[in-house]
């Protein structure tokens, strides 16, 4: 894996616990996709991080609904879970085969899925918490 995901601005919601989180994202998954360069260990260990940090964010974020009420709690949780289900099947192939059998498309599911929640349904949180007067 070769490919890099670039963090830009753009992406920030406005609601700092969960900016930073999404940079983390960004940095665990670059880390993922640059350790075939540096051995199965390495692979191995950037996946557990990166699996187990988008676990522990997307648990934060459904307790910070929960907490504030969000109305679109339910279709918010449904895209986390749907995505942990994608992850861990190509995680799980990428262990099986190796990492080019699945490069690209790792490789897009981080980009694409990562950028387009944030842009979508965590946009639409950060402004419920805004307009709320709540923090999350």
């Amino acid at each position: 894996m070769s490919e890099h995901i670039s963090w830009s601005d753009d992406l920030l919601v406005g609601v700092e616990a969960i900016d930073s989180d999404h940079k983390k994202l960004f940095e665990l998954m670059n880390r993922l996709l640059a350790s075939p360069t540096h051995g199965e260990a390495a692979v191995n260990q950037a996946i557990g991080d990166l699996s187990s940090y988008t676990k522990r964010h997307f648990a934060a974020e459904i307790a910070s609904m929960d907490r504030t009420a969000y109305p679109e709690r339910g279709a918010h949780a449904y895209e986390h879970e749907h995505l942990i289900f994608q992850l861990e099947n190509i995680i799980d192939r990428l262990m099986m085969s190796g990492a080019s059998s699945v490069d690209s498309e790792l490789t897009r599911l981080l980009k694409d899925w990562l950028c387009n929640h944030i842009m979508t349904f965590d946009v639409k949180y950060a402004a419920f918490l805004r307009e709320s007067g709540q923090t999350g």
